[in-house]
């Protein structure tokens, strides 16, 4: 058995907004109602596949924080034992995941994993992946990109100088911040965690690879 010292002192981060909120980009494709339920749906996915992750393997991560002014995310979240850090003043992806990383540090935790709560079809094994490539190279940002070369997973010890750059080619940005920083980069291909739900082609690969959740809206 691994001691407390072996254990990977590591968060995971998913920053979440509302619900209702985001997602406008499908506004022709979906009503309102329908874009929260799915993003719940797929929010509620992520979640199960951590906790059927933690009991395969006890060490491979700490603890899963939820960073969200949403009421409704919260109590999913802490339905799953994720636990919940609460935005009072929302200012932006980046600013979240700076508040969950800085509650990290605090709480003594020596890396983080981001990943967004729109994945697609995250695979456990993905995930597992990414985590131990992070535990092998502690010094270094793990990057999964999205398709569309956003960031799709991001791994990054703590504490650290880098700025969290999430948005357009954020891909593409972080590679610079990890250059600025003298910090090394490691890309992980992962296929499973490559899509996220923004646009009407994410959500045609969402009807081929999860058509049970349209049979909820």
């Amino acid at each position: 058995m691994l001691s407390i010292f072996d254990q990977n002192r590591t968060t995971i981060l998913i920053p979440m907004r509302a619900l209702n909120e985001g997602k406008s980009r499908l506004s022709s494709f979906l009503s309102p109602n329908s874009r929260a339920r799915l993003v719940e749906l797929l929010f509620s996915q992520l979640l199960k596949k951590l906790n059927t992750l933690e009991i395969e393997d006890t060490f491979i991560f700490s603890k899963v924080v939820v960073i969200t002014p949403c009421e409704k995310v919260k109590k999913i979240s802490e339905k799953f034992g994720a636990f919940v850090l609460k935005e009072t003043e929302p200012n932006g992806l980046n600013s979240a995941l700076k508040l969950g990383m800085s509650w990290s540090l605090e709480n003594r935790y020596d890396s983080s994993l981001i990943i967004p709560g729109d994945l697609i079809d995250p695979n456990a094994d993905d995930i597992k992946k990414i985590l131990k490539m992070g535990k092998n190279s502690k010094e270094s940002m793990i990057i999964c990109p999205s398709t569309d070369f956003g960031t799709n997973a991001l791994f990054l010890p703590i504490p650290t100088k880098f700025n969290l750059k999430f948005g357009h080619n954020s891909f593409f940005e972080h590679q610079k911040e990890a250059d600025r920083v003298s910090m090394g980069s490691v890309i992980a291909p992962l296929e499973s965690l490559k899509d996220d739900l923004d646009t009407g082609k994410d959500l045609e690969k969402l009807k081929v690879k999860k058509p049970k959740f349209f049979k909820t809206l």
